[in-house]
């Protein structure tokens, strides 16, 4: 079985194409717009086939999991925190991994640049996590674009979104200079502080005690044993109330459905998610977006 689109939580926005034949003549954006742009999280059985080619660019963000891009005949493993820009008018396909399915954030876009993007992101590229690596900023780029094209469409909102991508895309590229910029994390140092930043850049994903202890550099069972010393509650209890925190600010700076959110932050389902939810913060997921900052 192969789909498409159609995952539960699944966001897209599609630019019509009036809005398209307006933005690309314009002289502020005309050289890099969104076409479309969306994100799935754990999507099995997922597969894109285009033999024709696509008449855009497609830029690929794996965050969890895995799958492949196959590009005029030739295949890639596209694995988490890889990146890769599909040229257009070249046959393509991509999809899950059907043991560890991916989830994954996609623009397609077009313009001058596109070309140039294309050609010095044509193979899956790797941003490891650190605490320098600035996650969540990035996605939160993405976020913001995602939001804006939401809303009623102008040409204002056209132009600060496609701005927002070639930042976005920019941070990719870019890597060094993002990770450097500003001031230096003060939680660099300490390992619960490093966890938990570690914690807060990958919210979306589904980490393990493995995971953690991995990166923090200790065996499972030392780190398990530091982390309960010194924060009084489990690793993966600790990461789900990171996950919860993340939740609450959806429901309320957000338009993004219960589902969405609980798909976006990796709970697996919607009812999950809202048990969850019910047993941290002592009401429910709707009920909180009701009460807005109230609470």
């Amino acid at each position: 079985m192969h789909i498409e689109v159609g995952f539960p939580g699944e966001r897209i926005v599609v630019i019509p194409q009036p809005f398209l034949d307006l933005i690309k003549d314009d002289p502020l954006t005309g050289d890099l717009y969104i076409q479309s742009l969306g994100q799935i999280a754990h999507a099995r059985h997922h597969l894109i086939d285009r033999p024709g080619g696509c008449e855009a660019y497609t830029f690929i963000y794996c965050t969890w999991g895995a799958g492949y891009v196959a590009i005029n005949g030739l295949k890639f493993a596209l694995r988490a925190n890889q990146y890769i820009v599909l040229p257009k008018g070249v046959p393509y396909s991509y999809g899950a991994d059907e043991n560890d399915p991916w989830s994954i954030y996609w623009v397609r876009f077009d313009g001058e640049k596109g070309k140039i993007y294309a050609r010095i992101m044509s193979s899956p590229t790797t941003v490891l996590p650190s605490v320098y690596s600035r996650i969540e900023q990035r996605l939160d780029i993405f976020e913001n674009a995602y939001a804006v094209l939401c809303g009623e469409l102008s040409l204002e909102r056209l132009n600060y979104a496609n701005i927002a991508f070639a930042h976005f895309i920019a941070s990719f590229l870019f890597v060094d200079l993002l990770q450097t910029s500003g001031d230096q994390p003060s939680h660099a140092e300490g390992m619960i502080n490093r966890i938990t930043h570690y914690m807060n850049e990958n919210a979306e994903r589904r980490l393990t005690l493995k995971d953690m202890a991995r990166y923090a550099g200790y065996s499972e069972s030392y780190f398990y044993r530091q982390f309960v010393r010194q924060t009084s509650m489990s690793p993966i209890d600790y990461f789900i109330r990171v996950k919860i925190n993340k939740a609450s600010i959806y429901l309320i700076k957000t338009s993004m459905t219960i589902s969405q959110i609980a798909a976006k932050l990796g709970f697996g389902s919607a009812d999950y998610f809202s048990r969850t939810f019910r047993r941290i913060v002592g009401i429910s997921a709707s009920e909180f977006r009701k009460q807005d900052f109230r609470l």
